[in-house]
């Protein structure tokens, strides 16, 4: 569960996010920031919770209105791969 928070941290606007155990993790950034670390397999939702997502990241944008079609958009592939350690390389 993902949600925001008027301060975490001393940042206005934060995220708060509750682990898979139950516990809470206050991140003192934006949702957006939030949400790229996740998907490039940061710890983002508790203790070892670091998954790297392969991409890339698709985007659905639903019909704007009778006759239009959903739209889609993809972002650029992801050529991170994940080293021991926790760290990232190219």
């Amino acid at each position: 569960m993902v949600l925001g928070a008027p301060q975490v941290h001393g940042f206005c606007g934060g995220v708060v996010v509750r682990g898979a155990e139950g516990d809470w993790v206050g991140h003192p950034m934006t949702f957006a920031e939030w949400l790229y670390r996740h998907l490039v397999g940061e710890e983002t939702a508790g203790w070892d919770s670091a998954t790297f997502h392969p991409g890339p990241v698709r985007l659905e944008f639903p019909p704007a209105g009778p006759g239009r079609h959903t739209r889609e958009a993809y972002g650029p592939e992801r050529s991170q791969v994940p080293q021991p350690g926790g760290s990232w390389a190219p």
